[in-house]
């Protein structure tokens, strides 16, 4: 269920404990895929889980912390400060609104940090309790080791769009352009130069619909048992239908 799309009444008589917010950017991703790819695939496994959880999903947090591709044309770049204070916002707005388990699916690496700055601070200054997930590096780890080629605008990203809307990709401009990533935290304006020439790293030609939904299928299942176990560390338990604490 869309917050957005829920009138005032519906909105108050639903259980409101379990709900999601998909976090993203609008950033270039090669030529071949829509620039609101990194919100476009969270959204899509918000609605996979609410589907099988019956929960609240939050209108997506469009924009983002997008550092590395801030030279490229449909770049759209947040400071972090401002992002990481417009999300504890929500998050303190979601714990008003009655809800107390907010997953956050995080579809940008450059969001990750102030997420998590976010997360923390509302989670103390609040009740409400806050799973955060990068998607693409938290789940689906079996899936994602069948793929030869993972990256920014990658085989795996791309396979990911194609499975979630075929009809925003454009397969013919996709291209390849494999990196060394460096194994440790290396922030430089000159590396980010080096490895996204392009706005793409790895190889987004061997990229298709089917390795994207054995990908999205394996991840959604791997949510869903991360938030079954948030759920039991927390003592919250099924009554009625519905998820509520015990506490």
């Amino acid at each position: 269920m869309k917050v957005e799309t829920l009138t005032g009444y519906e909105f108050e008589i639903l259980n409101r404990n379990l709900a999601i917010l998909p976090v993203g950017s609008v950033e270039r991703h090669g030529n071949h895929l829509p620039l609101g790819t990194d919100t476009l695939i969270p959204e899509f496994i918000s609605e996979k889980i609410a589907e099988r959880l019956n929960c609240l999903i939050l209108p997506p947090v469009w924009y983002g912390s997008c550092k590395a591709m801030r030279n490229f044309l449909g770049t759209f770049d947040i400071p972090d400060e401002v992002l990481y204070k417009y999300l504890k916002c929500i998050m303190v707005e979601a714990h008003r609104n009655g809800m107390k388990l907010l997953v956050v699916i995080n579809g940008h690496g450059g969001n990750s940090v102030p997420i998590a700055m976010a997360a923390r601070e509302a989670a103390r200054e609040t009740d409400i309790s806050i799973l955060v997930v990068d998607w693409w590096k938290d789940l689906g780890l079996e899936a994602l080791s069948k793929f030869t080629s993972t990256g920014h605008a990658g085989e795996d990203e791309t396979s990911a769009m194609l499975a979630v809307n075929g009809k925003l990709v454009k397969m013919d401009l996709a291209k390849s352009h494999p990196v060394q990533y460096p194994s440790f935290k290396l922030y430089s304006k000159r590396l980010d130069e080096r490895l996204y020439e392009i706005a793409l790293t790895g190889d987004a030609t061997k990229a298709d619909k089917e390795k994207g939904e054995y990908l999205l299928n394996a991840v959604v299942n791997d949510l869903i048992k991360l938030i079954e176990e948030a759920k039991r560390l927390l003592a919250i338990s099924k009554q009625g239908g519905f998820y509520e604490y015990k506490l």
